[in-house]
């Protein structure tokens, strides 16, 4: 809210709109702190602190989330063929219904649910994050450059798998794993300790800053499908998922973080390829900004109900 809040002090008050200048500037910096240092710091450590045959286990997270997102995807692309929309529309929408925002908002969630509460959530949460973020990264461009007719060379892809801090977090954090090497006792704790609210905090501020305010007047059915895919489609691919493998809520590690992700709203990295390649911003704005209202004051209470 906060977030959300100093956005419309700078954008939409005429007497401070000098401000928006110095608060882009200012949040410009701040995304970038929170890609290149927060979120591989919060990956990094989220699994460097468990062993092979823990991951091991928590890489049901892993498969739950790819395979969720698969769902999703293909079911927002048949659904808006059948719905005659064009190219465009059908970009947003599948990538509006697939990759949800499992980092900025994820993450944060995670924490306030189960690890402040001595449970362990933010290691799956953070293979599950990996799960949509890489994919999102290949696809999310491939779309976008698809809704515009602009080729992509094999390259460009490969680059920007690489340059993804976080799925470079998460290799090295594998190699500790693997060679036995963990994390040292204080470096933990004092993550643990000093770290993680202020860096949760920031990520969650700059959610709020990233959503620009549009009418939904003329997006009601894009904002209704993907909340339909959001929403209902994906957890209940996830519980379907949970149940196929003999998982227990209660008792498992995977379930209760995987479900929380699943219902997270778009992300935000679907709004930077809209203004990339010159897509609908407004269409993206509106789709993001009221999902997230949504999964925030709505589905996510009757989700904490339900797994607690």
């Amino acid at each position: 809210m906060a977030g959300i809040l100093a956005r419309a002090i700078t954008h939409q008050i005429k007497p401070l709109k000098f401000l928006k200048p110095v608060a882009d500037k200012a949040f410009g910096i701040l995304n970038t702190l929170v890609i290149w240092v927060i979120l591989p710091t919060v990956v990094f450590v989220s699994i460097s602190r468990y062993s092979l045959i823990e991951l091991a286990i928590m890489g049901n997270a892993f498969v739950m989330a790819f395979f969720t997102m698969g769902v999703c995807f293909v079911a927002s692309v048949a659904v808006s063929r059948i719905c005659g929309d064009d190219r465009k529309t059908m970009v947003a929408i599948s990538l509006n219904s697939a990759f949800q925002n499992v980092t900025f908002l994820g993450l944060p969630v995670i924490y306030a649910f189960f690890d402040v509460r001595g449970l362990n959530g933010l290691g799956p949460a953070a293979l599950y994050a990996i799960g949509i973020s890489v994919p999102h990264l290949v696809l999310g461009v491939m779309l976008a450059a698809t809704a515009v007719r602009k080729k992509i060379t094999v390259g460009s892809v490969i680059e920007n798998i690489i340059t993804f801090p976080a799925a470079f977090a998460l290799i090295v954090a594998l190699l500790f794993v693997a060679f036995s090497a963990p994390l040292p006792t204080v470096a933990r704790e004092f993550f643990d300790a000093y770290l993680t609210k202020p860096f949760f905090g920031l990520m969650l501020l700059l959610v709020g800053y990233q959503m620009p305010i549009a009418s939904p007047r003329k997006y009601v059915k894009d904002i209704t499908m993907v909340s339909l895919m959001r929403f209902i489609i994906g957890p209940l691919v996830t519980y379907g998922l949970i149940l196929a493998l003999g998982l227990s809520l209660q008792t498992d590690i995977t379930p209760r973080p995987s479900l929380v992700q699943s219902i997270m709203p778009p992300g935000f990295f679907n709004m930077m390829l809209a203004w990339n390649y010159k897509l609908d911003l407004k269409m993206y704005s509106a789709i993001i900004f009221y999902t997230t209202l949504l999964s925030l004051f709505i589905v996510l209470p009757i989700t904490y109900m339900l797994i607690f």
